[in-house]
């Protein structure tokens, strides 16, 4: 049986000091994590990445962009996936959530085991699809707002919570970077 600590923590504050994370919070730390991350890939691609969000030359010219196009968005792909898995991995958060003081812990209040990262960096690549990441990204932060685990879908499949770092227990606290 799973054990859901976020639920645990809402009904009852006196038990566990854990404090949830806000959800405007959780956002900006993924703006952060995506300006930063695209603003390696602007500098390490010479700025060609950008290629990637134009769909008129692939419209106009597709036989000699398709692969360019393809190119770029793997690129893109690849790198969240390894970022969000391995700063996760290291630091048991990504450096966004590092800046806004949250910490991703499993369900049952230990540390995320390292092997569950893989999985929720590739659930979070759904938030880069154009048009598509944004409408899914709102439907999560409306599920965080009203439930009142305050646990997005990706916290629902991973089993993990989103907290503040300040209100960790102690041993739990020295393990974050």
């Amino acid at each position: 049986m799973v054990v859901n600590l976020a639920k645990q923590i809402i009904e009852d504050t006196s038990k566990e000091n854990m404090v949830i994370a806000i959800w405007w919070k959780r956002a900006i730390a993924f703006v952060l994590d995506v300006i930063f991350v695209l603003g390696i890939l602007v500098l390490l691609t010479r700025g060609r990445i950008t290629f990637a969000w134009e769909l008129n030359i692939l419209i106009e010219n597709p036989s000699e962009t398709i692969l360019w196009f393809l190119v770029n968005w793997f690129l893109i792909f690849a790198a969240f996936w390894l970022y969000f898995k391995y700063s996760g991995r290291i630091m048991q958060r990504s450096l966004g959530q590092r800046f806004l003081k949250l910490a991703i812990i499993f369900g049952d209040g230990t540390m995320m085991p390292e092997k569950n990262w893989e999985k929720r960096a590739f659930y979070k690549l759904r938030y880069l699809l154009p048009v598509i990441g944004i409408i899914l990204g709102i439907l999560d932060l409306i599920k965080i707002m009203n439930s009142e685990t305050h646990q997005s879908r990706i916290d629902w499949y991973t089993n993990t919570i989103v907290v503040m770092d300040w209100s960790l227990p102690s041993e739990i606290r020295v393990l974050l970077k």
